[in-house]
């Protein structure tokens, strides 16, 4: 071939450079030399992972988080075990984290307005227009910013204070209402925290502490250990939940009670009513108690009055308890009165100083209040404003429409947004500073009493983008104005801070060995004072604890709207694993729905995907409706994070913005922006759209996929009869093959174990190689879907965009499965929903293997289900043959630069720079799942051989058990009598999907729920 290399050519390209070449076609001509480091950074060694501590910002928990990267760019989030937040989990937004570092549409560089449109400038030009714009507005500058905590927001304080200006705090997710009401219960303003860990039983009044709420991996993690079965099978917490709608949190609820909207405090102040008459003490609310009786809760609430005794007698005897609530999805009218009565609750039970504390710490956003944002809007519109600096808000998309917030904003002569990337605020903007983001930032916070946490720089600013960290233009411009806050750069200024409040009792080796420790643990504690009892105090303001009054009284239902369990408010709406990420109660993606109660929406003819008009008294969306057993029938429900007009490529024109609904209200007397506030109507229009959802039947069929067993039955499973087992095999096998189940390999008794004798594919011999396997405890899994984004940033998944997911073609490697087992929004009641993670089985006797025709599939030594990619051809015979349907193809090229098919599913720069170097990336024509992070296996292999020595049990950890806030993945090798995993197999509650019945020996096995109601015969 005229074309081809020829030997002497390869031989000069191999000899361009110690560190390799890269070639165009196969000519020599454009060779790109690759230049070794002149000086290389002593941190860095090519080919080996630089970890780095830092804050995770994509809510206010402040999980710590160790960040990897691969020289010099960060490619993987995890949590830090040090960290006592996080310790070592991570959820689905904190992953996401990377794809706003590498974000293709953040600012390039800062921008000034003129005739209309934005241009380049320099951030000499930057900071001397906004230093001179600021010298001539006198006192009338405002700084609207979102959560500051630490020194930064001490910074906007002295800022603001130095140029005679304003500053006021807005999130949209704010817990004001729960500040406010520790507060007027306890005297101070802040917001508690919770035990989960200790509390035997839970009662969540609507808080969705799994998802959104305060802090979901913290919770979550307390709360996989309280209330799943420890390793005797007892012991185990319950969950209560009390709301109008089923969120995830609510899923995962041992009861329920669908109360109406708005009568949590009916409710808790009744069942402390009943506690406080058999020996509580209410303090000075016991005449608030004495009106609030279970049969005055009942009429307000719409559940039985014996229900709610019973409630109350079980919280106070099952010491320790904890009652949280109602959290954002119950932010109506009396949302502090609801808060407070919840309080009041745990006071009389006695649990207040045990799972819940009332200490003071830095919480972030949960001391925003929206009336401060109001009256920041009225001043704009009163022409009083002269300079409006936004940093770490988005208000022009988060505030309901008749805010009025938009026209405010155009009047202010100057406007300087701070934003990374375009959002709707910044799009107004006449001057544009980009802020670093947080991966590129220094800050500190203080996310408990006594945890002092800091956030570094993981890598160099990403050179696509010249961003400055706000901090640091803000100095720069004190400067230039003659105003010294003490500091060149925000660095300065934060390391300041620190060293003035150190002393020797945080270490005698001085301040710089304090420091370097510090940034190394990323998390720094001080011992805390023990809690002292609270004595409960008269409210010091007028409450009202009944129903609340909402918009549109005549319309006939009630709109819940809750944040977003991967979008958030909105914040991350442009990001593309988040966005393909199935939502965890409805599993649809990419797009909006309305939630209407199954038997209400039959009613209307309605069924799934069509298109319903939404109007209340302020505005009308229309919006596809899914119907959902989990909801009252006089309730539906709306996500926020949803219709974007301008917020990038992956988060604009997806879906509706929910907040378009609501009116502007103000909650009293907290300040917080009412979002449980008005009634709707919904109306069908005839149209139709297909979801883009990865659900399919949300009941078993008859199939032994998630069985459960009853608490009270655990201990006696060995004592099954055994022709009564063979009896249900039996049954099982006819349903299957009736339903077109798949027919077993064989039918006697158990698989053998790993593997099968003689198996064709890999050389076994016990003595010499493991046997990977992985055990998932079903008692302890949320559905909370941490796993999934965990392993698409760590094994390069692609996401493939709205049209193929509509189409069937999702590309996860991990599908999050739900069951409904008992929903019953008609009347409190046992809730049984049941999530189970499906992921590549790794079968001993794996039916993908045998059919493929250039053995692309294959089985290694180890026991691993291998994919060979430069070896498929695509011809998905094993996708075809695989009875657990956890193999994707490429159709596309996802991974390319340009767009294969909608402009959604692929990675421009600099996104690609987040690809783990370790994992190959595959192109169209490729069948590609789950590997067990086989590239974290290899790696810790050849670690041990070379320190000679076996790998240590728990040495190797997949992404997916790593990230789990719920400590639900256990991995290892099973063959080690002594490993974690061994041991989990053999316990009486571990099964393996459908092995019985197809003999396929899966690696994988999972625990049974435990529930705390007898479950279907066969179940156990």
């Amino acid at each position: 071939m005229s074309d081809g290399i020829k030997r002497r050519d390869f031989l000069k390209v191999l000899g361009a450079g110690s560190a390799g070449a890269s070639l165009v076609g196969c000519s020599t001509d454009d060779v790109e030399r690759l230049l070794p480091y002149v000086v290389p950074p002593e941190e860095i060694t090519p080919g080996v992972a630089t970890w780095y501590t830092s804050v995770c910002r994509e809510c206010d928990a402040g999980c710590g988080i160790w960040v990897k990267t691969r020289e010099g760019r960060a490619i993987k989030v995890e949590g830090n075990p040090n960290h006592p937040i996080s310790r070592g989990a991570l959820c689905a937004r904190g992953h996401s984290s990377l794809l706003g570092l590498y974000n293709p549409d953040r600012f390039a560089g800062p921008m000034v307005r003129e005739g209309g449109e934005l241009r380049p400038i320099s951030w000499e030009e930057a900071e001397a227009m906004l230093a001179e714009r600021l010298q001539g507005a006198g006192s009338n500058v405002l700084m609207l910013t979102g959560s500051a905590p630490g020194s930064l927001g001490e910074l906007f304080d002295d800022f603001v204070s130095a140029v005679g200006g304003t500053r006021v705090e807005h999130e949209l997710l704010s817990e004001a209402p729960l500040r406010e009401a520790t507060r007027i219960a306890f005297g101070r303003n802040v917001v508690p925290a919770y035990d989960m860990e200790r509390a035997r039983m839970v009662l969540s009044f609507g808080a969705d502490f799994m998802e959104t709420w305060l802090s979901p991996v913290e919770y979550t993690r307390g709360f996989g250990r309280s209330g799943s079965v420890d390793d005797h099978g007892s012991n185990k917490a319950a969950m209560v939940f009390l709301g109008p709608r089923l969120s995830l949190t609510g899923q995962n609820a041992d009861e329920w009670f669908p109360i109406r909207p708005g009568s949590e405090a009916a409710v808790a102040l009744a069942m402390a009513h009943v506690i406080a008459r058999e020996g509580g003490d209410a303090g000075p609310y016991q005449p608030v108690l004495e009106a609030y009786t279970p049969a005055v809760a009942a009429e307000l609430s719409g559940v039985g009055a014996d229900e709610i005794e019973d409630l109350a007698l079980r919280f106070a005897d099952q010491a320790p308890a904890v009652a949280l609530g109602p959290g954002l999805s119950g932010h109506h009218g009396n949302a502090t009165a609801a808060n407070l009565a919840v309080l009041i609750l745990n006071h009389v039970a006695g649990y207040v100083g045990r799972t819940v504390r009332v200490r003071n710490a830095d919480l972030g956003a949960a001391s925003q209040s929206y009336a401060e944002v109001r009256e920041a809007t009225r001043r704009m519109s009163a022409d009083g404003v002269q300079v409006a600096l936004v940093h770490g808000t988005n208000p022009a998309y988060g505030l309901p429409r008749d805010a009025g917030f938009v026209e405010a904003f155009g009047r202010v002569p100057f406007k300087v947004s701070f934003a990374e990337c375009m959002d709707e605020t910044a799009a107004l903007a006449d001057l544009i500073l980009p802020d670093a983001h947080a991966l590129e930032s220094w800050g500190d916070s203080n996310p408990r009493p006594g945890v002092y946490a800091l956030q570094q720089p993981v890598m160099e600013r990403v050179p696509h983008f010249d961003s400055k960290q706000a901090g640091d233009v803000l100095l720069s411009v004190a400067a230039r104005l003659g105003r010294d806050l003490g500091a060149a750069t925000f660095y300065d200024f934060l390391r300041g801070r620190w060293e003035r409040a150190y002393d020797t009792s945080m270490g005698s080796d001085g301040f710089e060995a304090f420091w370097s420790t510090g940034l190394k643990n990323g998390v720094v504690t001080i011992a805390e004072v023990e809690d002292q009892r609270e004595i409960l105090r008269a409210p010091d303001v007028a409450l009202t604890f009944d129903l609340p009054e909402f918009t549109g009284g005549d319309l006939e239902f009630t709109l819940q709207v809750h944040p977003s369990s991967r979008l958030g408010d909105g914040t991350q709406a442009n990001r593309p694993w988040l966005q393909e990420l199935p939502d965890p109660v409805s599993k649809i993606t990419w797009h909006s729905w309305l939630e209407m109660n199954r038997h209400t929406g039959e009613s209307m003819g309605l069924r799934n995907g069509d298109v319903v008009r939404v109007e209340s008294p302020h505005d009308a969306v229309e919006v596809p409706v899914w119907l959902y057993p989990g909801i009252r029938e006089d309730v539906v429900a709306l996500a926020m994070g949803g219709g974007h007009t301008d917020y990038g490529r992956f988060g604009t024109g997806k879906g509706v913005n929910a907040m378009a609904l609501l009116p502007s209200l103000v909650e009293q007397p907290s300040g917080a922006l009412v979002l449980q506030a008005t009634r709707v109507q919904v109306t069908p229009t005839g149209r139709h759209r297909r979801l883009a959802t990865i659900e399919g039947a949300d009941t078993q069929e008859n199939r032994p996929i998630t069985p459960a067993v009853a608490l009270a039955a655990l201990g006696h499973a060995e004592a099954d009869d055994h022709a009564e087992a063979e009896g249900e095999h039996h049954d099982e096998l006819q349903e299957l093959q009736a339903y077109g189940g798949f027919v077993p390999v064989a039918t006697e008794g158990r698989a053998e174990d790993f593997p099968l004798p003689g198996s064709q594919y890999g050389d076994y011999d016990p003595d010499e190689n493991p046997r990977w396997a992985m055990a998932i405890d079903l008692d302890k899994c949320t559905g909370c879907s941490a796993c999934a984004v965990a392993c698409q940033a760590e094994n390069n998944v692609a996401w493939v965009g709205e049209d193929q997911v509509t189409m069937g073609r999702d590309h996860n490697w991990i599908r999050l499965e739900r069951y409904y087992e008992t929903v019953d929004a008609t009347h409190a009641g046992p809730v049984d929903v049941r999530h189970l993670p499906m992921l590549c089985q790794h079968c001993g006797n794996a039916p993908c293997e045998p059919v493929c025709p250039v053995y692309a599939s294959y089985h290694t030594p180890d026991g691993l289900n291998g994919q060979i990619y430069n070896r498929c051809v695509g011809t998905r015979y094993c996708a075809n043959n695989c009875p657990y349907k956890v193999r994707v193809f490429n159709w596309y090229t996802y991974t390319g630069e340009e767009p294969a098919f909608d402009g959604m599913g692929y990675a421009p720069e600099p996104l690609n720079w987040q690809y783990n170097p370790d994992v190959t990336v595959r192109t169209n024509g490729v069948m590609e799942k789950c590997s067990f992070c086989v590239q974290r296996i290899r790696e810790t292999e050849n670690r041990a051989r070379i320190e000679d020595r076996p790998v240590q049990d728990g040495e190797v950890v997949p992404a997916c058990q790593q990230s789990c806030p719920a400590e639900a993945i256990v991995f290892g090798n099973v063959r080690d009598p002594n490993s974690r995993v061994a041991r989990v197999v053999e316990n009486e509650r571990t099964y393996r999907v459908l092995d019985e019945l197809i003999n396929t020996q899966p690696a994988v096995h999972y625990l049974k729920k435990v529930t705390f109601h007898e479950v279907e015969a066969g179940e156990h």
